[in-house]
C-alpha cells in the first residue's frame, strides 16, 4: 500500500514538473518560442516550426540573430560554408550557410532583413541549385515575442536553467 501511494505521489510531481518545464515553450501563431540553455546556463530563445520538408528555428544569442534550416532530404558536405542570398520583400543580402549534414546554419547579421522579416511574408533562402522558402507568417507577433525571451532572461541576470540541480561543491 506504501508503494502505491509512494508511486502515485512520485508521479504526480514528476507531471507536475514536466507540466511546468512545457510551460517555458509558447505558441505564438505556427511558431514556437522556447527559452534554451547549454547545460545550465542561459543561452538564448528559439523560434521555430516545421514545413512538409523544411524545420526551421530562428535563434536570438548573445551573438545576435540566427536561422537554423534542417531537412532530412538533405546530403551536405560538412563544415562547408555555402554562400546563399536572402531576399526578405524588397531586402536581399548575401550570406553564408555553414553546412552538417542535414542542416544549415545562417547569421543574420543585416539589421535592415532582420527588419524586413517583421512584415514579409516570406524568406527566400536561394542557394546555387535551389530556392527554399520560409513562410514567415506570424513572425511580427513570434520575433516580438523573441525578442521580449532574450530581453527578460538575459537583462534579468538568468545565468541558470531552473530545470537543472545546481552542481555542489565541498
Amino acid at each position: 500500500m506504501r508503494t502505491t501511494v509512494a508511486l502515485s505521489l512520485a508521479g504526480s510531481l514528476a507531471a507536475s514538473a514536466l507540466g511546468y518545464a512545457e510551460e517555458q515553450a509558447v505558441t505564438v501563431g505556427p511558431w514556437t518560442i522556447a527559452t534554451s540553455y547549454k547545460g545550465d546556463k542561459f543561452d538564448g530563445c528559439s523560434m521555430s516550426r516545421s514545413t512538409d520538408e523544411l524545420d526551421i528555428t530562428f535563434l536570438r544569442a548573445r551573438d545576435g540573430l540566427l536561422l537554423l534550416l534542417d531537412s532530412q532530404k538533405w546530403k551536405l558536405e560538412r563544415g562547408k560554408a555555402y554562400t546563399v542570398r536572402l531576399v526578405a520583400g524588397s531586402r536581399s543580402v548575401e550570406a553564408k550557410a555553414l553546412a552538417e549534414n542535414k542542416a544549415v546554419t545562417i547569421a543574420l547579421v543585416d539589421r535592415s532583413l532582420d527588419e524586413r522579416l517583421r512584415t514579409a511574408d516570406g524568406l527566400e533562402v536561394r542557394g546555387e541549385g535551389a530556392t527554399l522558402r520560409v513562410p514567415l507568417d506570424g513572425s511580427t507577433a513570434a520575433l516580438g515575442r523573441l525578442e521580449a525571451c532574450f530581453d527578460k532572461n538575459s537583462r534579468a541576470g538568468v545565468e541558470t536553467n531552473p530545470f537543472v540541480s545546481p552542481s555542489r561543491k565541498p
